[in-house]
């Protein structure tokens, strides 16, 4: 090869790679810290926001409960439902597969009468109640 070959110069070691000169001089755009910026412009402090945004996050324990039990029947019922054929696909045990997706519609039916349950409650606080309402309008059309 020749004298003034960059690979075989590198390969040898007498060539640096990145020189002193280079790593200074970087000149793209800054970072910018844009939440103090915005924090800055709103004139909004990190406590006081923090805190409204948690209070405002809070539900109250009877919904959550309702929601959360709602989403486990729901999770539940839809791995049963789809576990069910593929027993019967791969293993071929029918009893079981049918005995799965039955405990899947179950826990199904069960999110359902949770959701119920829990608009239900909602409806008896005073709050207009979407359903009443068009059983009312039902009624009025008769």
């Amino acid at each position: 090869m020749s004298d003034d070959d960059p690979v075989e110069s590198f390969v040898e070691g007498s060539v640096e790679p990145f020189g002193e000169e280079e790593a200074d001089e970087y000149t793209g755009p800054k970072a910018r810290d844009m939440e103090a910026e915005l924090r800055a412009r709103t004139g909004s402090s990190t406590g006081g926001a923090d805190d409204a945004d948690e209070a405002a996050m809070e539900a109250d324990p009877e919904t959550a409960r309702a929601f959360w039990s709602a989403v486990i029947y729901v999770n539940a019922g839809i791995l049963l439902m789809a576990l069910g054929p593929v027993v019967y696909a791969l293993r071929g045990r029918a009893l079981v597969s049918v005995a799965l997706v039955a405990a899947g519609v179950a826990a199904l039916v069960r999110a359902y009468t949770v959701y119920r349950a829990f608009d239900a409650d909602d409806g008896e606080d005073g709050g207009d109640n979407e359903a009443g309402d068009a059983s009312a309008a039902d009624d009025a059309d008769a």
